[in-house]
């Protein structure tokens, strides 16, 4: 995730146009290789199709979901473990019958639950039970205006249900994020779903781009090209200053893209001069790039674990057979931990792989089955990146993911 708007914050106040807000820059920074933030897929149905949906999840509930005494369990590994942060989602997380005890269970251990949902489900009622429970942010998808994001994602009065949620949650003391997977298909609605957020007092919107996982590698045709993510990146970077000059939410987040992060100090060095991109770059240089399977970890609905949430063909363990101890010993976490020595091609050759550390994998992997070739959806140019600059270089044998 690329916290557009502190970056933006961060290089204005270094030339005066702003003062950051007192937030510690050491949140960026990784924790250790052994306390990631689990997003856990705690059920594999939903009452929505979207087209897009990393974890192709389906109507009904599945037999194969992890039962709630082995659920339990899990919960006193991961905080044993060290994990302080669980992101409870799904399919839809409201539909699991036991989510409230889960919650609980998380809150008395010392985890922080959070939630992601498509938030049709949360009334009044379901906000206060979900705060009660130690709920502390809760981030809801919507992808459009209300007719297209209904039909897009398969559920008729769905756009006015999931504004309700973030209302209520909102109102029930929660920080709230509007989420938006990007496409060739809504990226004309982006500015409009902005203005939502900001009408129901959304702290974040978070811009994401599509992964090619689950259903969304049957879509991956729909995926910006490097102009379109560029120029979507520009309008979102020209969104974050305005609201931060304006002092108003949401404040601007985008994700599933690493390269992001080096195109934004670009843009910054542009607007507002080199002295603000360097104070920009140490904060994202602390962020660390992409971090599957080191400072994030993904359990799907079965139990199986994953570098993140969308890279389902890397299995680090299975829960049903092994201690959460146990999965965080796989060699996988090793070898991400020095990808930079692994990643090959044009990701190889960048002058930037520090601060992207090769973006997402899984995307390398659905493009060309080598999870360690170039992420395909890089938005910066060649001559950005001082790929010519470099001597080839011949790669390494590559260890079976």
């Amino acid at each position: 995730m690329l916290a557009v708007s502190d970056l933006i914050e961060v290089a204005r106040s270094a030339t005066g146009a702003a003062t950051a807000r007192a937030r510690s820059p050491l949140r960026y920074a990784a924790p250790g290789q052994n306390a990631p933030v689990v997003i856990w897929n705690v059920c594999m149905h939903c009452n929505m199709s979207c087209p897009h949906c990393y974890a192709a999840a389906v109507s009904k509930p599945s037999p194969s979901d992890l039962g709630h005494d082995r659920s339990m369990r899990l919960l006193e590994e991961m905080a044993a473990s060290g994990v302080r942060i669980v992101i409870f989602s799904g399919g839809e997380p409201l539909l699991r019958g036991d989510l409230f005890q889960l919650l609980a269970r998380a809150s008395e251990l010392g985890i922080a639950p959070q939630l992601s949902t498509n938030g049709v489900l949360i009334d009044a009622d379901v906000a206060k039970r979900l705060a009660d429970r130690g709920v502390a942010y809760v981030g809801i998808s919507i992808d459009g205006l209300p007719d297209w994001n209904d039909d897009y994602r398969g559920l008729g009065g769905g756009f006015e249900a999931a504004r309700n949620g973030l209302r209520h949650a909102k109102a029930a003391g929660m920080r709230t994020g509007l989420r938006m997977t990007v496409t060739r298909r809504n990226v004309d609605q982006l500015d409009a779903v902005v203005d939502v957020a900001e009408e129901v007092g959304a702290d974040r919107f978070y811009a994401s781009h599509l992964v090619y996982s689950g259903r969304g590698y049957h879509v991956s045709g729909d995926d910006l090209d490097r102009e379109e993510a560029r120029r979507l990146l520009v309008r979102l970077f020209e969104l974050a200053e305005k609201r931060l000059e304006d002092g108003r939410l949401p404040r601007i987040v985008t994700g599933s893209n690493d390269s992001g992060g080096p195109f934004l100090l670009r843009w910054i060095e542009e607007r507002h001069g080199a002295e603000a991109a360097v104070s920009a770059r140490r904060l994202l240089a602390l962020r660390g790039g992409n971090s599957a399977g080191e400072k994030i970890l993904n359990i799907d609905s079965s139990g199986r674990v994953h570098p993140d949430q969308f890279w389902r063909a890397a299995v680090l363990g299975d829960l049903r057979e092994q201690t959460f101890a146990d999965v965080l010993r796989h060699p996988l976490r090793e070898q991400l931990a020095r990808r930079l020595d692994r990643i090959e091609g044009r990701c190889r050759l960048c002058a930037e792989r520090n601060l992207c550390r090769g973006s997402h994998r899984e995307r390398a992997w659905a493009a060309t089955r080598n999870a360690w070739a170039s992420d395909p959806a890089c938005v910066m140019y060649d001559a950005e990146i001082g790929v010519n600059a470099v001597p080839p270089f011949v790669p390494s044998p590559k260890e079976v993911v």
